[in-house]
């Protein structure tokens, strides 16, 4: 296989996991010294992605791009996330990134909620810049970049969110130059299951550099997930007549060179050619894991609604949140061409 070739497939696996095109995705990986597609992430750098996937709020309602991704940009020591400008018709994603993860304090005695930080304990707002917003995790070089909104936008949020803490009993940790008192204490409490995270950071940081792959290679109108365990589950909703493309997009996860450390297992899977069963929602799940006594990292459940399962409510918030027309066109085709939209 010549060079050529080999830049090339490396290209496109990038450009498919990040969401930025083919011909940016060459110029990337010329001058990128023989790197990987989708470098892997270190520890530190790790577990900071793993808060801003769990945190994001992209999957809580619907957005642009499934997750509320535009797309990534890794290197092996730092991560750019752009985000979608809507969390649903009205809300703001950046908004909600932003208070999901800077950490805060409750003051107020009587409440047990003041064991607890808000947000996400050892964040760190680093600054903000022409490049988006700066994060950090207290003690490490970690670094994280939301993308999307103008410097403008964050500095006025930033101030907004830091009047509404005070307002609320809160006090703001995410400019402390260390980890404070109370964030050590509260990790201190639970260090076991704060190492067993950190452990598998590597799971949500790799899902993170690769979550274009959701609209890239399969084309789900919605996705959701969460934590389960030390792993994820996931699932994605498409369209009556929309192919699945559930091998594709697990071919690319758990790809032998570039992909995540992972073995794929079906657990169930109802595909078929024809709507012989009346055109029934179908569903199919899968595993992704390590093997070696490690279980259920990644679950991964497709699920088909039925033939004339109405979809307009879930078409108009996607229009309304800033779905591309081609998008739509491609994961809801029957709503898209119909004449009532």
């Amino acid at each position: 296989m010549s060079h050529g070739d080999t830049l090339t497939q490396r290209a496109r696996y990038h450009s498919r996991c990040t969401g930025i095109g083919h011909e940016a995705s060459l110029q990337h990986l010329e001058t990128a010294h023989r790197q990987d597609p989708v470098p892997a992430a270190n520890r530190d750098q790790a577990r900071l992605e793993a808060a801003v996937f769990e945190r994001l709020g992209g999957t809580i309602d619907y957005c642009a791009h499934p997750a509320g991704i535009a797309y990534v940009r890794p290197t092996a020591d730092h991560l750019v996330v752009e985000v979608d400008r809507k969390l649903g018709p009205e809300h703001s994603l950046p908004r909600h990134c932003l208070e999901a993860l800077l950490p805060t304090r409750y003051t107020r005695p009587d409440e047990d909620e003041g064991l607890t930080p808000g947000g996400i304990a050892g964040v760190r707002l680093l600054e903000v810049d022409s490049s988006g917003l700066h994060l950090g995790l207290a003690g490490t070089d970690a670094r994280v970049t939301l993308t999307g909104p103008p410097p403008a936008w964050w500095r006025t949020t930033l101030t907004r969110h830091g009047f509404s803490c005070r307002d609320n009993n809160l006090v703001p940790l995410w400019d402390a130059p260390v980890l404070t008192p109370f964030e050590a204490a509260y990790l201190a409490a639970d260090s076991t299951w704060w190492k067993e995270q950190a452990d598998r950071a590597w799971i949500a940081s790799g899902l993170l550099r690769r979550i274009a792959l959701f609209h890239t290679v399969t084309k789900p109108f919605c996705i959701r997930y969460w934590p389960h365990g030390l792993g994820w589950k996931f699932e994605l909703r498409y369209e009556h007549g929309v192919p699945v493309d559930h091998d594709r997009l697990i071919k690319h996860l758990a790809d032998p060179r570039y992909g995540l450390a992972v073995q794929s297992t079906c657990d169930h899977c109802e595909c078929k050619k024809c709507d012989c069963d009346g055109g029934a929602e179908r569903n199919c799940w899968f595993t992704l894991d390590t093997g070696g006594g490690h279980h259920d990292e990644i679950v991964l459940h497709f699920r088909r609604t039925r033939a004339g399962y109405d979809i307009t409510r879930e078409y108009g918030r996607l229009v309304a949140a800033g779905a591309a027309p081609d998008w739509l066109a491609q994961a809801l085709p029957a709503h898209h061409r119909s004449p009532a939209t």
